[in-house]
């Protein structure tokens, strides 16, 4: 029997020849002929994160993939294609093949490797990826069972898996694998694109993004056609005419068919493209967000008419957390890219820090924090009952694009764009310029750069302004105050001759706030505190916001009572199994 992803978790939840390659040159103007992007991110060059929650997490997370045995990886391949199979395979979802992942974690470890300049990991994706090209059939099948539950899924993440080896691992032949499988797909993958709900479980309509990936490392025309194919017309159009209709979708796979809409703009540069991404993230913003950055609750997008709201009664799955988070940092960095806006920063930000960067660890048996539980009644942070979903695919992708997602640049300016320790080191002209970031953001709004150009050189600096920070953003260059435009949502420049030395430190506003969920209950609120959400321990009052009490020994915790369990903390600090609550109703 197959089933549809959705199908799959509420069943869960209530029981040859290589092909022609462009050179970089090429693909840069291809890329860029019909929709420059006005920033470019360092594509996972030059960022190295430095001590803090995001490194642990990213080396944490590191350890775990690199340390699962290449023959429990490969296991179901080999013995489908009659070939030795030595050890045991992975369980649940994927040695079931429901939504299989192997291409989201050759994905994720190119992409750590290539962030890191990690050569073992590196060297095991590449091995992984020919070891599994050894079980391809003469005509392309390349799947983990005889018998997949789903075929579009898995062949749209091996494409992406491949993509990413070729890019950031340099292995030419992930080509070759491409190739083969996107010929048996373009005979054999049913085009019957049925609408979701009913087709939710094959989503057809997130196939175009890693199509184009494909045309643009092959030129290969092959692949440019076939990504014409999958285009989501009807919701990407809806979207570009202001009037959307996402009631009863399924939020992850609709929120990342986005990216398949924004690439189908780099290549084409049909500007009703563009229109149809920034429409969906305003829509998205204003209409299907939590205060964390989640959304989708029991994974559906919901109507406008307090629904939203309503959802935090009963769905104890609110947010579809590392696929969610994925789809969310994509969407905002193409948006980033293309319009050289920082209001789409903020959302980076949010699923930054409440989301991706609250989850659980996946752990060695595959045990993996896929439902953020938000409920008025209160959660706890559990593993998911079955190991190995597709959860733990886009994890190790969400967490490698951290070094994605922090600088931004152009011709001539660098973008601090995420407060998170790290150092950036930029090749501008004929020297390299190294910048450095010292903070414990968003625990504290302190956020110090110290600039290191190897000789003076003149040139913008911009950051970005939090939409949160409405009183604006203090700036002092060399320890001597600035007046600096710190507009919120805006990126803040200072242009300037920088030397070797020079610092220039930030103070970001973190005012206590609540968050009302929606329109309809504007009495059900979070607490939050710049881009954290922070929940309650124990007891606690909800009162004045002047009256409460910030631990010295712990910072970014709120005490309001003399109980050490009447407290509010960062989302991202509660651990497995303990008890929260992170919304509220006022009038109770």
């Amino acid at each position: 029997m197959n089933l549809t992803r959705r199908e799959f978790s509420k069943l869960i939840a209530c029981a040859a020849s290589t092909p022609p390659s462009l050179g970089s040159e090429a693909i840069s103007a291809l890329a860029s002929a019909n929709s420059s992007a006005r920033l470019e991110s360092f594509n996972y060059s030059g960022v190295r994160l430095l001590d803090g929650r995001l490194k642990r997490q990213f080396d944490a997370c590191r350890e775990i993939f690199y340390n699962i045995p290449n023959d429990s990886i490969l296991f179901g391949f080999r013995q489908r294609a009659g070939l030795p199979s030595p050890g045991t395979g992975l369980d649940g979802w994927y040695g079931k093949d429901y939504f299989n992942a192997f291409g989201q974690y050759l994905a994720g470890m190119a992409r750590m490797a290539k962030a890191t300049g990690d050569t073992p990991l590196r060297d095991k994706a590449v091995l992984l990826m020919h070891e599994w090209g050894r079980t391809i059939e003469p005509d392309g099948f390349s799947f983990y069972t005889r018998k997949p539950n789903v075929t579009h899924y898995p062949y749209e993440k091996t494409m992406g898996g491949l993509n990413d080896i070729y890019e950031y691992a340099g292995e030419k032949e992930a080509l070759v694998y491409a190739d083969r499988i996107t010929d048996w797909a373009i005979k054999n993958l049913d085009r019957a694109r049925q609408n979701p709900p009913d087709g939710g479980g094959t989503e057809w309509y997130t196939l175009s993004e890693n199509l184009y990936r494909g045309y643009l490392n092959s030129g290969d025309p092959k692949y440019l056609k076939f990504a014409q194919v999958w285009h989501y017309d009807k919701y990407w159009n809806d979207y570009a005419a202001g009037h959307p209709n996402v009631i009863g979708l399924h939020a992850y796979s609709h929120v990342n068919t986005l990216s398949s809409a924004a690439m189908a703009y780099r290549v084409s540069g049909d500007p009703k493209y563009l229109r149809t991404i920034v429409s969906a993230y305003d829509y998205l913003q204003q209409t299907q967000c939590y205060a964390t950055g989640g959304y989708g609750p029991a994974e559906n997008l919901l109507p406008d008419d307090g629904s939203l709201g309503a959802s935090l009664e009963d769905s104890f799955d609110t947010f579809e957390t590392p696929c969610g988070s994925w789809a969310g940092f994509k969407l905002s960095r193409y948006l980033i890219g293309f319009t050289g806006e920082a209001r789409y920063g903020d959302w980076v930000e949010r699923l930054t820090y409440n989301c991706i960067g609250a989850a659980l660890p996946v752990t060695a048996a595959g045990d993996t924090f896929y439902y953020s539980d938000y409920r008025i009644c209160g959660g706890a942070k559990v593993y998911y009952e079955k190991t190995w979903p597709c959860c733990s695919g886009t994890y190790p992708q969400a967490v490698a694009d951290y070094h994605n997602l922090i600088y931004f640049k152009d011709r001539d300016g660098l973008y601090v764009n995420l407060f998170v320790p790290s150092e950036v080191t930029w090749h501008r002209g004929d020297q390299d310029v190294v910048v450095r970031q010292q903070t414990t953001y968003p625990e504290n709004g302190l956020v110090q750069l110290a600039i290191a150009p190897q000789k003076p050189v003149e040139m913008p600096l911009h950051f970005r302004v939090p939409g949160f920070a409405a009183n604006g953003v203090s700036v002092k260059i060399n320890g001597a105050p600035q007046p600096v435009n710190t507009q919120p949502g805006t990126w803040a420049t200072i242009n300037r001759q920088w030397k070797p030395g020079d610092t220039m430190e930030l103070q970001i506003p973190l005012e206590l706030t609540f968050a009302p969920i929606d329109k309809q209950h504007p009495k059900r609120v979070a607490v939050i505190r710049g881009p954290s959400v922070l929940v309650r321990q124990g007891q606690a009052p909800l009162p004045d916001f002047a009256k409460w009490a910030s631990e010295k020994d712990s910072p970014a915790t709120f005490e309001v009572s003399s109980s050490a369990m009447s407290r509010f903390v960062p989302f991202y600090r509660v651990a497995k199994n303990q008890p929260y609550q992170m919304y509220f109703d006022l009038e109770a």
